[in-house]
């Protein structure tokens, strides 16, 4: 009661897979807090064919230089090319229709969209999609991938940098069922000079339709 935390836990509907996310906003900079995700069993990859995984991602808004924390949530899809696993150029994956929530749930996306717009000097009608970064040694024989992930915005000056961080992820199941992981980005906050913030979110996602 004496500091805010809040915490998000997520676990995949067949229990395989499961991610928590802790962080506070009663800090000027970033407080404690951290992450975890798991696979419980192990995963056998296909050497061939490629695999589409769609699910949802939820996560926490922390700020540096400013106290304070919120949610966030979107859609999320992810491809694994397992053709193309042997060079490394294995994973993609991008958050679509994202929304930001204030402490109490209100849906402040309109606001934080109108603030990149006057920083911006450019209309921005949503906030940017985050891509991952599509290169080498991504995913390895384990089923375990890391990489850098980025989100791009029309400016006056034009296309710029965003969002930056890092996404990690866990392929698990049968056939590669399903996958699990977090994705931590930083941005300056269009709404307060001199604020960072730090979004951690985590996701679990089902394998679709194979494209052979």
């Amino acid at each position: 009661e004496q500091f805010v935390h809040r915490a998000l836990y997520g676990v995949s509907r067949t229990g395989r897979t499961k991610f928590a996310i802790v962080r506070t906003g009663s800090y000027a900079p970033y407080g404690f807090g951290g992450f975890i995700y798991q696979r419980d069993g192990g995963v056998v990859l296909p050497t061939s064919g490629q695999a589409n995984y769609t699910g949802k991602y939820a996560g926490l808004r922390d700020f540096n230089g400013s106290g304070g924390i919120g949610y966030t949530k979107a859609d999320m899809t992810l491809d694994i090319d397992f053709d193309d696993f042997n060079d490394g150029y294995a994973v993609k994956g991008q958050l679509t229709n994202r929304s930001v929530f204030d402490l109490d749930g209100n849906d402040i996306t309109d606001e934080i969209v109108a603030a990149l717009s006057e920083t911006t000097e450019v209309r921005q009608t949503e906030l940017p999609i985050v891509r991952f970064a599509v290169g080498p040694n991504t995913l390895d024989t384990n089923g375990e991938a890391i990489g850098e992930v980025t989100s791009l915005i029309n400016t006056a000056d034009g296309v710029q940098a965003y969002e930056t961080g890092q996404y990690y992820a866990i392929v698990a199941g049968p056939n590669s069922s399903e996958v699990v992981g977090i994705v931590v980005t930083e941005a300056e906050d269009p709404r307060s000079e001199g604020v960072t913030v730090r979004e951690t979110g985590g996701f679990i996602l089902y394998r679709g339709v194979d494209e052979e």
